[in-house]
């Protein structure tokens, strides 16, 4: 069946086409991970493992669905008596459900999965402490709520130990456990809502890492050609609503974002995007984009959506506020990304494949019973110690046993570690700057790869209509697009005709500013967003930083400190050409040098009117 939505017709252009959409399942792409102990899942380094990667361990965002090879057989491979078409189904064979994979991503039991093992806890309660600091309170609350429960436990393991002594009557039967079912209620209560609140988030900004390096591959060109299938419609699927107008309805949309979800123009403009969503949709997914949107905030969602003919696919979503030069808001940009591979492949998070594998083994009957431990409710208990209770332990723990205490004062320890806080290094955002899924505020950025941004009027007039808060300067609103482009008069020429023709275009540009005339190298992605009569209402143009041109002694070492007494400086220990950024990523990975390539010599953006200009 093929669906068809109205995308020709456009005013000023000079052509009339019709664009079919269909089902894409794109064909498999062998890729390798990275197996070396710095990558090894469940790592410490684990969250700057995707930018520690060469490009062969790159995920595929979208996965093959059809798992099961249905081939035909041959005649001379069947018996005389087979009525076999194609060869039978392998024993054991189950199909995979994304909306039950998304069920486990977001589910109770992931959480617990992490707070299991020290490694991961730690990864999570790093991220809450950079990124969600409001919500480190709820989580001290949970932990502090558990370590109350687990001395009541070891209250009860001593009293139940306690035996009869003769003589005194009162011993004769055991004292009665001692519980707290309010405490219970509140510590499943405060684990809830780091599940439905903090885990969301968590995975967001895992997925974000992974995606915008993809993204940044794909613009400028180094992405491995067996994952550019995988990767369909990267950095081209968006849509424009308008907050003015009843529901905040779509009133623009690009042509990926047609084939990605199936719906044609018609049905797409002037609706809400609420028609994306269905049975297993997160619902405090949709209440927290709603909240966003109706404060006037940028925010990100990853979480189940449906195409046209009800097969599901997981959104990566990152909105934002577009404010004109009052800091009035007029529109939101949406840029969405289907990673149902990074779900399929329980990419980049190492306690969503145990998860996984443990209920894979539980479902296949193979699950092998551990071994039984014996409870050690005082381990468990000193397990939750922090560093102050761990002190007090040490200095005072066990003084009534001992025959010949001596006194110890706490300046005994001044010189040790122990009254020291532990301190956590965490090497940040890959940009430095970006806001990976924190307190958000109305400044319009949208994340990972999508911080430089620009919405540009079609052409003749090519006005810059809104900006990233990143290239907001005075002068940059209202101001001519093509005078930000500097370099040759070749790829200015064939720029402009490509937006004049309406071609989606990728180009390597000089990018000009006012303190720069020279200008620096950059990528720009120009994807156009339709509206309903057919016609391009505005250009997304997404904007890449071509790092490989830029010396790293100008934009990573940090400035000698200078002795004034001695007038001797020392040089900075640098470490950003290991430290995994993206930056130092797509530092040491260049981009190419080349000449104007047409649709089929790039990635395969899905539209046949798309250029590349090196």
């Amino acid at each position: 069946m093929e669906f068809r939505g109205r995308a020709g017709s456009r005013q000023g252009q000079g052509h009339h086409r019709n664009v079919a959409f269909l089902p894409h399942v794109p064909p498999q792409s062998p890729f390798t991970v990275d197996s070396s102990p710095k990558s090894r899942p469940g790592s410490r380094g684990e969250s700057e493992r995707s930018y520690r990667t060469d490009i062969t361990s790159l995920q595929p965002l979208q996965p093959k669905w059809l798992d099961d090879q249905i081939e035909p057989l041959n005649e001379e491979n069947l018996d005389p008596g087979s009525f076999d078409l194609v060869a039978p189904a392998e024993k054991g064979l189950r199909q995979y459900s994304l909306e039950t994979r998304s069920e486990q991503l977001f589910s109770t039991e992931h959480l617990r999965e992490i707070f299991d093992d020290p490694d991961l806890l730690l990864q999570f309660t790093g991220y809450l402490n950079t990124y969600k600091p409001s919500s480190v309170p709820i989580l001290i609350y949970y932990l502090d709520s558990v370590k109350a429960l687990k001395a009541i436990s070891y209250a009860n393991a001593v009293a139940e130990a306690l035996d009869p002594l003769k003589g005194f009557d009162f011993t004769a039967t055991r004292p009665k456990e001692t519980g707290n079912t309010d405490l219970e209620e509140k510590a499943r209560l405060a684990f809830d809502a780091l599940v439905r609140e903090e885990l969301p988030a968590y995975i967001t900004h895992a997925y974000i890492q992974t995606v915008s390096l993809s993204i940044q591959r794909r613009i400028t060109g180094t992405l491995p050609s067996h994952l550019r299938d995988a990767s369909e419609g990267l950095a081209e699927v968006f849509c424009l609503t308008d907050p003015s107008r009843p529901d905040n309805p779509i009133v623009f949309s690009s042509e990926e974002f047609h084939r990605t979800t199936q719906y044609g123009m018609d049905y797409v403009i002037g609706r809400n995007c609420r028609f994306l969503q269905g049975p297993k949709t997160n619902p405090f997914s949709v209440r927290r984009i709603r909240e966003k949107i109706e404060a006037g905030q940028e925010h990100c969602e990853v979480f189940l959506n449906y195409r046209r003919d009800g097969s599901p696919f997981m959104n990566l979503l990152m909105c934002a506020p577009l404010c004109d030069s009052r800091g009035t808001i007029r529109y939101f940009i949406g840029a969405q990304v289907d990673v149902s591979g990074l779900v399929k492949d329980c990419a980049n998070m190492e306690s969503f494949r145990r998860l996984v594998h443990k209920s894979e083994t539980s479902e296949s009957g193979q699950d092998e019973l551990p071994p039984v431990k014996s409870k050690d409710e005082l381990k468990e208990l000193s397990q939750m110690f922090n560093l102050e209770e761990m002190d007090t332990v040490r200095r005072f723990g066990g003084s009534m046993q001992k025959e010949n205490q001596e006194e110890m004062k706490p300046d005994n320890f001044r010189g040790g570690n122990w009254s020291k806080p532990r301190v956590l290094l965490s090497s940040g955002s890959p940009e430095g700057n970006a806001n990976y899924g924190g307190p958000s505020h109305p400044t319009g950025q949208l994340s990972g790869i999508y911080e430089n941004y620009l919405l540009v009027r079609p052409y003749p007039s090519l006005r810059i209509l809104f900006a990233s808060p990143t290239l907001r300067v005075p002068g940059m609103l209202q101001s001519p697009f093509m005078s930000r482009i500097g370099g040759s008069n070749r790829t200015r020429e064939g720029l402009t005709q490509a937006l004049a023709e309406g071609r989606g275009v990728t180009a390597k540009v000089k990018w000009v500013t006012k303190h720069d005339s020279e200008g620096r190298n950059r990528w720009i992605h120009c994807s156009p967003l339709i509206g309903s009569n057919g016609a391009i209402g505005v250009w997304m143009v997404v904007i890449v930083d071509d790092e490989a041109s830029v010396a790293p002694h100008r934009r990573f070492k940090i400035a000698p400190p200078v002795d004034p007494k001695f007038g001797r400086s020392t040089t900075a220990n640098n470490k950003w050409d290991d430290s995994g950024s993206l930056r130092g990523f797509a530092l040491a990975h260049g981009g190419r040098e080349g000449s104007i390539r047409s649709h089929d010599e790039m990635e395969g953006s899905g539209s046949a009117y798309s250029l590349r200009i090196d």
